[in-house]
């Protein structure tokens, strides 16, 4: 085993390098000239993309964005070495959610779609919005949310593995935008200390706009967490690959695609005013060769504040593999 495999415990079907952070390990950039297109697909695996080709099978959304995504440049020079700021204290777990007559979800902080089923993979591409302050008076210094995909955390899983976007807007109206990401534990043990990103952890030399497309995805890989981030409008990226925190169980019970209030949601924190989120395609991976999974078939999930306001709401597309989020206030 190498010293990255050492640490990680597992052996893995690409190599890797340490970063700044304990546990956090990056992937190498291809050879000069690699093309995911021609490549084999043990190839594919050997550079860390553990992105399934598609089959003509799969729907064309799915198609249209693994050709997108792998006809990019892929040469170093677009790859960073991400740096990390871990948030001491922002998480995004779930809080309290509420199952209606509808057979939708409410809670003070999640909204987008969950999908129920045995994965080991969730992908979704979305144009990063635009925030500003709400009608609601600000909480916590300023209105909050985050845009991201995850893995687990939901029907009996406390655990989740996410990345995406968050979006700020302080308390004079300044908005503010950082990539990040985290792998919550519920209550994990005190021996061994859990690694810091069971808190919202930022990229800070990877920059992100509003108005800019990311393709984000969170994969378990031999007992890791795998994370691919991808700014489509700049052409950056980067992949890393986690030491599970103690506690995570790594089930894959549900993926997700959620527009959030950050640490608790409504109630300690404010959401603020959004243009639509809309994650498309949106889609998860089984572990074999069943299905892929559509985020335009989960569950909804609205987020409402304290005193019965819906703040979101949701559509889905079934067709065209989408999930839709807009502010209602």
């Amino acid at each position: 085993m190498s010293t990255s495999e050492d640490a990680l415990g597992v052996r893995l079907p690409f190599e890797l390098s340490p970063t700044s952070l304990e546990g956090v390990f990056t992937t190498n950039a291809p050879a000069k000239g690699f093309d995911p297109r021609t490549a084999s697909d043990a190839s594919l695996i050997k550079n860390g993309l553990m992105w399934r080709r598609p089959t003509v099978e799969d729907p064309l959304a799915v198609r249209a964005l693994w050709d997108r995504v792998m006809s990019r440049d892929w040469s170093a020079a677009e790859r960073i070495v991400p740096e990390f700021e871990v948030q001491t204290g922002k998480t995004h777990n779930l809080r309290r959610a509420t199952k209606e007559a509808d057979g939708s979800f409410t809670s003070p902080n999640w909204s987008g779609a969950v999908l129920p089923g045995t994965w080991v993979g969730a992908l979704g591409t979305w144009e990063i919005p635009t925030v500003s302050p709400a009608p609601e008076a600000p909480e916590g210094g300023g209105w909050d949310s985050a845009s991201w995909v995850g893995l687990d955390g939901v029907f009996g899983s406390e655990d989740v593995l996410q990345a995406g976007v968050e979006q700020f807007v302080s308390t004079k109206g300044q908005a503010s935008y950082a990539a990040w990401y985290e792998w919550f534990v519920n209550d994990p043990p005190r021996h061994p200390l859990p690694p810091p990103y069971v808190q919202q952890t930022n990229i800070p030399n990877f920059p992100v706009s509003p108005g800019q497309t990311v393709d984000v995805s969170v994969q378990y890989v031999n007992g890791t967490g795998y994370i691919n981030f991808f700014n489509a409008t700049t052409g950056q990226r980067f992949s890393i690959t986690l030491a599970p925190p103690p506690g995570a169980t790594m089930s894959g019970n549900t993926a997700e695609w959620i527009m959030e209030v950050p640490n608790g949601g409504e109630g300690t924190v404010s959401l603020p005013k959004f243009t639509p989120v809309v994650f498309g395609p949106a889609f998860s991976c089984p572990p074999n060769d069943t299905p892929i999974g559509n985020g335009g078939t989960g569950d909804i999930f609205n987020i409402v504040e304290g005193f019965g306001t819906r703040l979101t709401s949701v559509t889905l597309d079934s067709l065209e593999h989408e999930v839709t989020i807009d502010f209602t206030g």
